[in-house]
């Protein structure tokens, strides 16, 4: 098999570890889920969310304030947000949750981004064993959580077992994806193509 096809295959082989690792992650294991916390009295909660007419966003509260060169707008805005409430809302859009298109598109997105690890796994010298080829795919799932969830846990203080969720889903992920991944692109000789 060519490494071309070998990098297709390994992706989609990839992908689907990926979407399978996320079903056992969040259906059987709990994780991320169970970061999220229920709202007393929900129907009320929710009434007095629909009494404002937020259109589909995310909104912060309080709100940073438009000009943050000014001082005296940035101190008030520091008290709201130590002295809480503060956080985020997110106001999804109204209608039927199509779990197809969800599904269809999160298959979607662990495939595209196991294609890009086979790829930068098709660059790495031959003389490299499975093992170091399975690390670089682990380590570009913790670079991505690092690069991003992290920053959501420092920069907007998503609480840490989220974040903490998040990460034992990348590496779970991604050992297992890296591992099928490590494994189908394999150079033959240094110049394989």
């Amino acid at each position: 098999m060519s490494l071309p096809v070998r990098i297709i295959v390994a992706g989609i082989v990839g992908g689907i570890l990926v979407f399978f690792m996320g079903f056992v992650e969040h259906e059987l294991l709990g994780w991320g889920s169970r970061t999220f916390s229920a709202v007393a009295k929900d129907d009320e909660f929710r009434e007095q969310i629909k009494s404002h007419n937020l259109p589909p966003a995310m909104y912060a509260f309080p709100p940073m304030p438009k000009d943050k060169s000014d001082p005296a707008e940035m101190d008030a805005f520091i008290k709201k947000w130590t002295t809480g409430p503060s956080g985020f809302l997110i106001v999804a859009p109204p209608g039927d949750m199509n779990m197809g298109l969800i599904l269809g598109l999160e298959f979607l997105t662990c495939t595209i981004a196991a294609l890009i690890a086979a790829w930068i796994v098709s660059l790495i010298s031959a003389d490299k064993p499975f093992l170091w080829r399975w690390k670089v795919v682990v380590l570009m799932g913790i670079f991505g959580w690092v690069s991003i969830v992290a920053s959501y846990g420092i920069f907007w203080q998503f609480p840490w077992p989220f974040i903490r969720d998040d990460l034992l889903c990348t590496i779970l992920e991604w050992c297992v994806g890296g591992a099928a991944i490590a494994g189908i692109v394999t150079r033959k000789t240094k110049i394989d193509s």
